[in-house]
């Protein structure tokens, strides 16, 4: 960790926020999963269920590789702007099919992309 105008700026981003993302991925795949072959749901066997039910399988993709692997920093990037886009993307979308359950997952995966980008730097006071 280095310090940079008394703030601390850490070296390595949390691997928790990350493996929270994948848990939320999951959990949002399983959900979605089984609205899009439920039969007479609202929204079983429609075209935006199964484009978020690919999206989430790509986010737990994505998450479980930042969280449980090393990769280069370009990429560790690329995977965190893909990682947002698709979180509001797939919030939006829920909010359209009107799976609550679905969007308490991408609030959850906002929630650990902002601990993965927080890093978990510890408080420094300012005396």
């Amino acid at each position: 960790m280095r310090l940079s105008n008394s703030i601390a700026i850490p070296d390595r981003p949390s691997l928790n926020g990350a493996r929270l993302i994948a848990i939320a991925a999951a959990v949002g795949f399983v959900i979605c999963l089984v609205d899009y072959f439920t039969p007479h749901g609202a929204i079983a066997h429609q075209w935006g269920t199964l484009l978020v039910l690919v999206s989430t399988a790509l986010m737990l993709w994505a998450s479980s590789w930042i969280g449980f692997g090393t990769m280069p920093r370009r990429l560790l990037t690329l995977f965190r702007v893909l990682i947002i886009l698709d979180i509001l993307g797939t919030a939006v979308c829920a909010y359209f099919l009107e799976s609550t359950t679905l969007l308490v997952c991408m609030v959850v995966a906002l929630i650990g992309w902002i601990w993965h980008l927080a890093g978990g730097a510890p408080r420094i006071s300012a005396s």
